[in-house]
Parts: C-alpha cells; sequence; structure tokens
C-alpha cells in the first residue's frame, strides 16, 4: 500500500480503521476493498481538507477511486461511497485528484 501525506505513518491496518472511523462506514464495506494508495491531507483548521483513496476489489480485482473533502464544520463523514475506476482511467489525462493543500514540502499541486 502506498500512503501518502497524513497517512504516511499509518499500518495498513490502521488506514482501514480509520476510514471506518473517520468516514463512519460500514466495515464490511471497507473490509470487501484492498487499499492501494491511501492519500489524506487535513489543514490546522481542516479547510481545503481532501482524501483520495485507490482501492481494489477482493475476488474482481476491480479497480475504484474514492474522493473526500471538507471544511472546518465537518470531517470525512458519510463520505466512503467508492467509484469503479479503470487503469486507462487512471493513467489519462482526465484523472484528477485535489490535494488539500497542505503539503509538508510546501508544493501541494492537484494530481494527474
Amino acid at each position: 500500500m502506498l500512503k501518502l501525506s497524513d497517512l504516511s505513518g499509518f499500518s495498513d491496518e490502521e488506514i482501514v480503521q480509520h476510514i471506518i472511523d473517520s468516514y463512519e462506514a460500514d466495515p464490511e464495506a471497507v473490509k470487501k476493498f484492498e487499499v492501494l494508495v491511501a492519500y489524506e491531507s487535513v489543514g490546522s483548521w481542516g479547510c481545503d481538507s481532501s482524501s483520495f483513496f485507490l482501492l481494489r476489489e477482493i475476488g474482481t480485482g476491480k479497480l475504484f477511486e474514492n474522493h473526500g473533502s471538507h471544511c472546518s464544520c465537518s470531517g470525512f463523514e458519510g463520505q466512503f461511497s467508492p467509484t469503479e475506476s479503470s487503469v486507462n482511467y487512471l493513467q489519462s489525462e482526465h484523472f484528477y485528484f485535489s490535494c488539500g493543500g497542505y503539503e509538508e514540502d510546501g508544493e501541494c499541486v492537484n494530481k494527474r
């Protein structure tokens, strides 16, 4: 698993539990996936916070993406809703995810 930004120090098990807790996701829905990429960036006040997870469905091997964002009023609750993806899409110019703007190196660029 590739762990980026705020999730870089988490174990695989801690990332799964983090999704269940912070996204208020059904544990069975989360555990049907293998997390391939885990990215989350949360600012000091929560503004411009974002997340991206690339998931592979266990059993089928299908790829899914999950995107989340929040401001200081609320967190990532209710935002575990994976959508099917593909390698072709992920490699295309259409693939995009917004990083939160709070990267430690100061170089947050929206990812393609």
